[in-house]
Parts: C-alpha cells; structure tokens; sequence
C-alpha cells in the first residue's frame, strides 16, 4: 500500500468528481456526499456512514476496518486490491460491480446483495454472508473459508470447482447450474439432496 500523505479525522464537505489518494479517515463523519469518487490507497478505521451519501464509489488498494456501511450502494462500481476487516455490511448492494483481489474478513455481511457481480480473486473468511444474495455472478476464483451462507441464494451462478466445505449451507437456495462442480462435505451432501427435493430411499 501507499505511503500515506495525512490522517484526515473527518470528512467535512461534499466531495464530488474526485479521486482521494492516500489518506487515512477515522472515527464518526458528518451529513456529505461522496458522487463519482475514487478512494485510492486509503485507511479508514472506525468509520460509520450512515450520514453520508453514496453516488458512485470506487475503492482501490484501500483497507476499511471496523467500518459500519450498512445498506450503502455500491453498484456498478469497482472495488479492487481492497480488504474489509471487522466491517458491517449489512444490506450492502453490489450490484453489477467489478470485485478483483479482494478480501472480506470478520464481516457481517447479511443480506448483501452480489448480484451480477463480476468476482476475481475474491476471499471471505470467518464472516456471515446468512441471506445474501448471488444471482447473475461470474466467478473465477473465490476462496471462502468459515462462511454462514444460511438462507442465502446462489442462482445461475457457477459454483464450480469452489469449496463450501467449511461454510454454512444450511436452508440455501440453489438451482442446478449452480450446484454442479461445488464442493462439499460429506454433511453438507445430505442438506443439498433435501434442498433439490431429492428423495433417498
């Protein structure tokens, strides 16, 4: 990562058409919004922001740690290089973005919304992904290790070649295209039999 230029504590006015390069934002922010904004090679730590509009944001090389984005949008956007550690996302959208090397640890990610997202080298760890939702999603390479995808949806995505074995599947919704090739355990075989309506005599 960038060297960082300064510390900013606070985010005082609109920033707008802007790229943002090496900072580093903590802590509560005021009522601004951030439209067709780049973050490059930034910290944030602490950062709540409910108050802050979002209308258009990139994160690129950035770190976001015990961050609280609960229902932002961040559709058709690009997040790369990036690692979300402690953060809350519930309700986040990500809908139709481009997500490249980028890692989710720590998360509370329910009811994020992937759909249509574009994934290359992505990693989840130890984060609760319950009631999330990925519809329409490319995938080339993905790693997930202790991930609760309870109740979650994975439709016309393919799951091939990736392993759930450590997850939580619990009550998730497939199709068939998106079943065929993942990997799983031997637990987890009995839960996808019931969740196609097989019946084993």
């Amino acid at each position: 990562m960038t060297k960082l230029n300064k510390i900013v504590s606070y985010m005082d006015s609109d920033l707008i058409d802007m790229t943002v390069s090496n900072q580093q934002f903590e802590g509560v922010q005021g009522s601004i919004m951030l439209k067709n904004m780049t973050f490059e090679g930034c910290i944030f730590k602490g950062v709540n922001f409910d108050n802050i509009v979002f209308e258009g944001v990139d994160f690129i090389d950035c770190v976001l740690e015990d961050c609280d984005l609960s229902n932002k949008s961040i559709d058709e956007r690009l997040i790369k290089d990036t690692v979300f550690k402690s953060c809350k996302l519930s309700g986040v959208s990500f809908i139709n973005s481009f997500i490249k090397n980028t890692e989710f640890n720590l998360v509370n990610g329910r009811y994020i919304n992937m759909s249509g997202v574009n994934i290359n080298d992505l990693k989840i760890f130890n984060s609760d992904f319950s009631e999330s939702s990925f519809v329409d999603v490319k995938i080339k390479k993905i790693l997930l290790d202790e991930v609760n995808f309870r109740w979650a949806e994975f439709l016309n995505t393919s799951l091939k070649n990736i392993d759930f074995s450590s997850c939580i599947i619990d009550e998730v919704m497939f199709d068939l295209y998106s079943v065929k090739g993942m990997i799983v355990d031997s637990f987890q075989c009995h839960e996808l039999v019931r969740l196609l309506d097989v019946r084993v005599k």
